[in-house]
């Protein structure tokens, strides 16, 4: 089963390199990978044994996929091998304090910030990709806010 996954996250990689569309997404229990132009129905686990995946995002220059978790009130990441065959590394949590439900998620490959919502507190906030540097945004006039979404590219 281990070579069957390494033979499929190679496969994927390969054509993510080669600039075919796929599709990352988080399904509450597994972070999972597909081809999008090809409609293929069998995704490729990432990442599996979540609790609570809630977003997901992918700074292609350093291969880091993030994701939320709700249940586990974190922020997390791992390093996902372009090169060669292999799995995701072990998750590293980058922000766990002060959460309650960060809901939506998203990643700045330009400015190399993280941005997540919490829809329990009623935050946006940012940090650095290693979780440093924490700031919170907006708190005011805030209702649960849900999702989120970046243009590195205009500021």
């Amino acid at each position: 089963m281990g070579a069957v996954l390494r033979t499929l996250l190679l496969c994927s990689f390969c054509l993510l390199i080669r600039g075919v569309p796929l599709l990352l997404y988080a399904n509450r229990r597994d972070l999972r990978l597909v081809d999008a132009a090809h409609g293929r129905a069998n995704a490729t686990v990432v990442v599996g044994g979540l609790e609570d995946a809630a977003a997901v995002d992918y700074v292609y220059a350093q291969g880091l996929v993030y994701w939320s978790d709700v249940s586990e009130e974190a922020i997390k990441r791992t390093t996902f091998n372009q090169s060669g065959p292999g799995t995701a590394a072990a998750a590293q949590t980058v922000v766990v304090s002060g959460l309650a439900s960060p809901d939506g998620l998203a990643c700045d490959w330009l400015g190399r910030k993280l941005y997540w919502t919490d829809s329990e507190t009623n935050r946006i906030e940012v940090a650095e990709l290693d979780g440093s540097l924490r700031r919170v945004l907006f708190w005011q006039d805030l209702d649960q806010p849900r999702a989120i979404s970046l243009d590195p590219g205009r500021g």
